[in-house]
């Protein structure tokens, strides 16, 4: 005899469904309040824009996010652009943090700044990997780089960040309960001015080093997402400098790339070697080592306008 449910039973099990939801999502909303604001006006400008309304989607970790300024895109070139990129970003969270952007845009090209790929990792540390998760809403891809990139025990934190936050309400403020500040499109503009060491240089583009093994895997994974959605990727290395004993060759490693590229068809700009062409001064024009200062983004992002007016269109 087939067994019946009872219409009381019936609306117990949707009341407990129901305080269930509501229990996650306020969790969830106390976990947006207390969560770390340092980085979170970078990424959630993404969120701010009109669906499908873009024409550039710009990735990758501090290098593109101080470097590519998606304002100046706009007023100069007419490229509606975002910079999506975050400190410490590495190509596997760089991969989630795109497969979360296309549910929300579909834009004409990817530009990937490929720094990264000297790092063998799927985290940089677990800072910075708040630094992503905590930003990209709820959803499959966030639920996928989670289990995708950490260990069972490590996971609880990022998909519910009020476990490591929790302690922070002795320190809010009313900035923890404002919007988020979506206005420089995803862009941290960097002031100061750094000088590399006596006797610093380029390092020739013939000279290279083999890219990280995990970096390639999900780069060819970006690469991958982006031929199925039509989409154009180009790569790109931002200028930066490096210290005197490099032990991750990070010159000869960004010259490797253009290996990579070449081999999958794809277009790839490492800046490093047309500084000339910016009219870009590394004695100038970087705020730290590894981080161009205003002057330089504006230099960068000048000629990243006129590379994707020249070899891509906007237009409709």
């Amino acid at each position: 005899m087939e067994k019946t449910i009872k219409p009381a039973a019936k609306t117990g099990v949707v009341r407990a469904a129901l305080f269930f939801v509501l229990a996650v999502l306020l969790l969830y909303a106390a976990g947006e309040v207390l969560e770390d604001k340092r980085c979170r006006d970078y990424m959630a400008a993404l969120y701010a824009e009109p669906k499908n309304s873009l024409d550039v989607l710009i990735l990758g970790s501090s290098h593109p996010l101080n470097a590519i300024d998606a304002v100046y895109l706009g007023e100069q070139y007419g490229i509606r652009a975002e910079n999506f990129a975050q400190h410490g970003q590495v190509l596997p969270q760089t991969y989630y943090a795109l497969c979360d952007a296309l549910r929300f845009q579909t834009p004409k090209v990817v530009v990937l700044d490929v720094y990264k790929t000297i790092q063998d990792s799927l985290i940089d540390t677990p800072a910075t990997m708040h630094h992503t998760a905590d930003q990209l809403r709820p959803g499959v891809p966030k639920v996928r780089m989670v289990y995708d990139l950490l260990e069972r025990g490590e996971r609880a934190e990022y998909l519910f960040d009020l476990i490591v936050y929790h302690t922070r309400w002795k320190e809010l403020t009313a900035e923890d309960f404002a919007p988020p500040d979506v206005s420089a499109k995803g862009v941290q503009v960097l002031e100061g001015h750094y000088v590399p060491y006596e006797g610093w240089k380029v390092v020739p583009e013939d000279i290279t080093a083999p890219a990280a093994e995990v970096e390639l895997r999900y780069l060819d994974r970006i690469a991958a997402l982006c031929a199925e959605k039509g989409i154009e990727l180009l790569l790109v290395a931002v200028p930066f400098t490096t210290p005197e004993d490099d032990e991750y060759h990070r010159q000869e490693v960004l010259n490797g790339v253009a290996d990579y590229a070449a081999e999958n068809g794809l277009t790839y700009l490492n800046l490093m070697h047309r500084t000339d062409e910016m009219g870009f001064d590394f004695a100038e024009d970087m705020a730290d080592m590894y981080h161009v200062n205003a002057q330089g983004m504006r230099k960068v992002t000048d000629y990243l306008g006129r590379r994707l007016c020249e070899d891509y269109s906007f237009s409709g």
